[in-house]
């Protein structure tokens, strides 16, 4: 297959190496990733500045661009622009840190999977558990059971696969859960310091908890050991569940 590589923590970072070696032996690998770590992104775009696209020489990629953009720059500069054909496939990751439950909102690399879904590529987003991740060859394991995977079930125009894999060796993986997502909450309140004028200035706080008690959800599935795989993405397959009859007076 002709796949295209990015993520949201940079064209350094090892998640993103570890599915270039991994995958280049078998498949035509191309890179367009962010210049620098662009974690939190979701679907930003850049729009009131130029991007660059720096050719970059990666082993196992047959062309590769670090790109002073968003992770959805990056998927857009790269399907639009920096690949000499569409590709059959697009990957987002592998992120350092999973992306569960409501963290997909805010997601560059969700967001990178989901804008190359709706321009019509199938998509996966990859996410290895912990934010200092170890066994990277697990998740890359799991991305070539994902690429097979893909090519029985494609899905729908506007839709991807979200993966979260456990950062456990391959042997202690439990199996596989197709689950929806968890609710999730995080500290709302930010961290409050001096700048050396004495200026307020406020850092984002860390943590986070699962808020949902329904046990099959991602969250849930991954901390028992399980990879999760939750398709989702653009799609107006419910939207006759919302009933607004009433809504507008008749009007709508």
């Amino acid at each position: 297959m002709k796949i295209l590589l990015t993520n949201d923590d940079g064209i350094d970072a090892v998640g993103i190496r570890s599915l270039i070696k991994g995958l280049s032996g078998e498949h035509t690998v191309w890179i367009a990733a962010p210049d620098r770590q662009r974690s939190a992104a979701s679907m930003s775009m850049t729009l009131d500045l130029p991007l660059r696209a720096v050719p970059r020489q990666i082993e196992g990629a047959a062309l590769a661009h670090a790109i002073d953009g968003t992770p959805v720059d990056c998927a857009r500069l790269g399907l639009g622009n920096l690949v000499p054909e569409t590709p059959d496939l697009v990957i987002s990751g592998i992120n350092h840190g999973p992306n569960l439950g409501s963290d997909m909102l805010y997601s560059g690399t969700c967001g990178a999977a989901q804008q190359a879904a709706v321009l019509g590529v199938q998509a996966i987003a990859m996410s290895l558990d912990h934010r200092d991740p170890v066994h990277f060859e697990t998740a890359c394991a799991v991305t070539k059971r994902m690429i097979e995977i893909v090519k029985r079930h494609p899905l729908p125009f506007g839709m991807f696969y979200n993966v979260n894999v456990p950062d456990l060796p391959p042997e202690e993986i439990k199996g596989y859960r197709v689950t929806g997502l968890a609710m999730v909450h995080y500290n709302g309140v930010y961290l409050r310091y001096e700048d050396p004028l004495g200026r307020p200035c406020y850092w984002v706080p860390r943590g986070k908890l699962p808020c949902d008690p329904d046990e099959d959800t991602d969250y849930a599935w991954m901390k028992k050991g399980y990879v999760t795989v939750t398709p989702m993405g653009f799609h107006s397959e419910r939207l006759d569940a919302v009933d607004l009859s009433d809504a507008f007076g008749g009007e709508a």
